[in-house]
């Protein structure tokens, strides 16, 4: 007779091979495809030989007599991490670095210092308390969201559950599996976009992120050799530089405003807090307003300075290497002279590329600047934020120029100004809005006029 079922052995008359599709991969693998392409590359890699330790004289400590401790040769202190941080944690400390490198990209933002190691430290004890010493995806992802937010922990599920050796062509017929076909025990996490909790776009409709048939299908759109801006952004940040042109206005005319002793005249009216800080001396005090001659001309805002090639010593790969002139299309846009990341390095949908501004210089009247980086003029500039200072005091019409940075330009530069007939007014960085600063650093481009049509879909995109 036979066994009972449970322990009846199960015979299958065939097998079948399949190849697992790539989104399925994303969710009923046993151990994330970034771990598995992490054991891969670990097992094919050759291993590097070690050096010969140099030689060195044995450390006493006075004190005691003893032989001080030490460290071994082949550690490199600068890289020291805790014990808990070695092996699997190490490759998912590695996971989240990627993660918020992404983040930083899509959004702008950068994660508290301090954060990733909290995350795992968090994620370790929560695998702890279920009887797992490493923690799953789950717990992962639930880590994330706690210390970030819901984006952060998408990104950390996008990284996690991206196998890098997929094909669309594969040898076997593919298969689509959920994770409940193979599992009965599932725990589901939900992201949350941040556009959802705003109560006027409660009613928006926020579908799945657009993805790629297959990788760089998107990027063979760029390969036309023209391209444009998205309006919405060009529209913002012209809005951003006539409130900058606003605001420096208002300072210059504080600065040349005085408060007298009332003797005869209100002037520009009473000075309610230079009266109350001199009450004891039972005066009324008003202020003189004095004409601010001239208007702020071009306007350049500095995010991150570089180095120019030649200047500086030597340097690594540039963090902002894409350098661009753009004209105005029309009277109510100016032209526009930045440099930035490479926009093909963050393909987000056909044709559209994202990017992050290093520094950019906004001018009026539209057409009437060209080509900054490739002119001879300004070829002393040591550095990208100071070529663009450059070209604004010598394409501005007005007496002043704009300059917002997060340092002040040299005395150089103030004195070249001067003998143009020009000043630089400074703004420091930290004076503005961190938020309106975000929103305007992060742009894009497109690869023609057509995909402005659809654009937003991928921009606005969860």
């Amino acid at each position: 007779a036979e066994p009972p079922a449970p322990l009846r052995r199960v015979r299958r008359r065939e097998a079948a091979l399949h190849h697992l599709s790539r989104e399925s991969s994303r969710e009923v693998l046993s151990e994330c495809a970034f771990l598995n392409a992490a054991f891969e590359r670990a097992r094919t890699a050759a291993p590097a030989p070690r050096p010969a330790p140099e030689p060195s004289a044995d450390v006493v400590d006075l004190f005691s007599g003893r032989r001080a401790t030490r460290a071994s040769p082949y550690r490199d202190e600068a890289d020291e991490a805790p014990d808990c941080l070695a092996g699997r944690v190490g490759a998912l400390l590695d996971l989240c670095r990627e993660a918020r490198r992404r983040h930083a990209d899509a959004t702008g933002t950068e994660l508290r210092p301090g954060t990733l190691h909290g995350l795992l430290r968090y994620a370790c004890r929560y695998a702890l308390t279920e009887g797992s010493l490493g923690p799953d995806l789950y717990q992962l992802a639930v880590a994330a969201r706690g210390f970030a937010d819901d984006s952060y922990a998408h990104e950390v599920w996008e990284v996690a559950t991206d196998y890098p050796w997929q094909t669309d062509r594969p040898e076997f017929t593919p298969i689509d599996l959920d994770l409940r076909d193979v599992a009965e025990n599932v725990r589901t996490i939900r992201f949350r976009p941040l556009t959802m909790q705003r109560r006027r776009r409660l009613m928006k409709v926020v579908g799945k992120r657009p993805r790629e048939r297959k990788p760089g299908d998107w990027a063979e759109r760029f390969g036309e050799g023209v391209i444009c801006s998205y309006p919405p952004e060009d529209v913002a940040l012209e809005h951003y530089g006539a409130f900058l042109r606003k605001r420096t206005v208002r300072v210059l005319s504080e600065e040349m405003s005085r408060a007298v002793r009332f003797s005869s005249s209100l002037h520009d009216g009473v000075d309610i807090r230079e009266t109350l800080r001199n009450w004891h001396e039972g005066h009324i005090y008003v202020r003189i307003q004095q004409l601010v001659r001239g208007q702020p001309g071009d306007v350049v805002v500095i995010f991150e300075d570089e180095p120019m090639p030649g200047h500086g010593g030597p340097r690594a790969a540039p963090k902002y290497p894409w350098l661009m002139t753009w004209q105005g299309e029309h009277a109510e846009e100016g032209d526009l002279a930045l440099y930035a990341t490479d926009p093909m390095e963050r393909v987000i949908g056909p044709g559209i590329g994202r990017s992050l501004y290093g520094g950019f210089a906004l001018h009026r009247p539209p057409g009437t600047m060209f080509s900054v980086w490739e002119d001879p003029f300004f070829r002393d500039a040591r550095s990208k934020a100071e070529l663009l200072l450059l070209a604004a005091l010598d394409h501005t019409t007005e007496h002043f120029v704009v300059f917002v940075a997060p340092d002040p330009p040299r005395q150089g530069m103030r004195q070249l100004a001067r003998r143009l007939g020009k000043k630089i007014i400074y703004t420091p960085l930290g004076q503005l809005s961190p938020i309106a600063l975000r929103k305007i650093q992060r742009f894009h481009v497109l690869s023609d006029h057509g995909v402005r049509a659809h654009a937003r879909e991928y921009i606005d995109a969860p």
